[in-house]
């Protein structure tokens, strides 16, 4: 141990002062970091939990975790909580046991505890209550949604119809994002479905800057136009893309060129068609009376003389003979109906204008093909009015990029040529001080030891290693054995001086 101690304190010794500091100063950033990594190593590590909440659920939550023994922490200004790493499920089954997060909405627990007294009045206010607490936690859960707040109008069942009222409903959203129309179109509709009688028309959503999201602007008035209007150029700037690619890829940049202007459809229609046709007979009634007669006396003469008694029959018919037929038939054909229910999507085009401007270096003949293949892939139907038009012109030459850049702005080349000269200016001034110093350090002197000049020959290793001198040895080994101690003395005081000896021999 003693020697451990003197090889080190010899060690030290023997470093420069820079050194030294050197030396202290990586021990204490070691020390350091380790105390650092133990200290984050030690600290517990915590995973959010909830966030976006409300002060009243923070409150709620925190005592619901410190009852069931979770270590937690809230952030994010008290609207985050934090639990302890691996311990996320044990601590959503503790809140849900308490029913939390509520989001500080009240749903059908509040049936829970009913009051024998309570009115009909007050249960169709908790009703509503629980209602509109629903929908908010639904509404809550949409990606995008941090908060709502539905207000919903239920009218009463009364007995005359011309009475009744309908329902509506207006929820305000808190957004962290804008929401597209599908799913506002679907806040719409979840609303609706959840409240009798309620249709998606009656609904009212606006966001948090009062902004309204349905009825959205495409229902009507002024925001139809825009609506409409933003269609045709969205579908005309996609199908202009599509043609100019192919323009760019057949002939190359800056040959051809293609504008599209579109007029949509963009209302939704509905069409019902009822279709009646012939069908089988279903129902076929006959019926057939016949009647007939033979013989029978003569029937006497009209008038008074045949109503006296004792007259005679003076008729030369004495028989009569009677043939009476009637047949009828009731058929009763069933009938064929079709009713067809057609939803059609807006969208469908309704007429279609393609200009395409083609450079005069192009053939002609090339250039009409271009025109066939580009009605054909804008998809243009003759009967419907559409129309291309051809023209051939000649383009404007693009300028050369070096060239406008020099001749606009001639102070900005000259300040990227000064950059490089100074740079190249840095770097010979560098190497000239480099070799400056080099040459400096080549002419210094190292002092010789004196023990140097005492070596006359090369020294074995295996002389180097015997032990020290012993009585008897002869004069010249006592004397190497010296001369070896003081250097291996020399050279754990002084290795700088030595290793600068070493490297002198080594040049000469």
């Amino acid at each position: 141990m003693a020697d451990g101690t003197s090889k080190l304190r010899d060690i030290w010794n023997g470093l420069e002062t820079k050194g030294q500091l050197t030396l202290v100063g990586a021990a204490v950033g070691v020390v350091v970091v380790f105390f650092l990594l133990f200290n984050y190593a030690s600290k517990p590590s915590y995973s959010t939990l909830y966030t976006g909440l409300q002060p009243t659920d923070t409150a709620n939550i925190t005592a619901a975790l410190t009852g069931a023994g979770i270590p937690w922490r809230v952030g994010a200004g008290g609207t985050e909580v934090d639990v302890k790493s691996g311990q996320e499920a044990a601590a959503q089954v503790a809140l849900a046991s308490k029913g939390l997060p509520t989001s500080g909405h009240v749903g059908f627990e509040i049936f829970d505890k009913t009051s024998l007294g309570a009115t009909e009045f007050q249960q169709q206010v908790d009703y509503q209550r629980a209602l509109e607490g629903e929908l908010d936690r639904a509404l809550m859960q949409i990606q995008g949604v941090q908060n709502a707040d539905v207000q919903l109008v239920i009218p009463q069942d009364t007995l005359f119809a011309d009475q009744s009222s309908t329902a509506s409903a207006s929820a305000l959203l808190t957004t962290s994002t804008s929401l597209d129309g599908s799913t506002v179109r679907g806040i719409a509709h979840l609303i609706s479905g959840a409240v009798k009688g309620l249709s998606p028309d009656n609904v009212t959503l606006t966001d948090q800057t009062g902004s309204l999201l349905w009825p959205d602007a495409s229902n009507g008035g002024t925001g139809a136009a825009a609506a409409t209007l933003q269609a045709d150029q969205t579908y005309a700037t996609q199908l202009s893309g599509e043609i100019n690619a192919m323009l760019a890829q057949t002939l190359g940049t800056g040959k051809a060129q293609a504008r599209v202007h579109a007029d949509l459809n963009v209302n939704q229609a509905t069409i019902d068609q009822i279709t009646y046709g012939k069908g089988a007979a279903a129902q076929t009634q006959s019926s057939k009376e016949s009647l007939k007669s033979t013989g029978g006396g003569a029937a006497l003469p009209a008038g008074t003389a045949s109503n006296v008694p004792g007259a005679t029959n003076t008729s030369t018919n004495p028989t009569s003979t009677s043939n009476y037929t009637n047949q009828t038939s009731n058929t009763t054909n069933a009938i064929d109906r079709t009713v067809t229910h057609t939803v059609v999507a807006p969208g469908t085009v309704n007429h279609l204008d393609v200009a395409l401007l083609v450079d005069k270096s192009i053939p002609a003949a090339q250039a009409n093909a271009l025109k066939a293949s580009v009605a054909a892939m804008a998809g243009l139907q003759p009967k419907r009015g559409d129309t291309i038009t051809l023209t051939q012109l000649a383009f404007a030459k693009a300028p050369a990029a070096t060239a406008t850049a020099t001749k606009t702005n001639p102070l900005m080349a000259k300040i990227g040529l000064a950059k490089y000269a100074l740079a190249g200016l840095g770097a010979l001034i560098f190497l000239l001080m480099m070799r400056r110093g080099l040459k400096r350090r080549e002419g210094e002197s190292v002092a010789e030891p004196v023990w140097l000049r005492e070596i006359e020959g090369p020294t074995p290793i295996a002389e180097l290693e015997v032990a020290p001198v012993r009585a008897g040895l002869e004069p010249a080994v006592a004397r190497r054995e010296t001369v070896r101690t003081q250097v291996e003395e020399i050279v754990r005081k002084e290795p700088e001086q030595v290793a600068a000896q070493i490297g002198q021999w080594l040049k000469e």
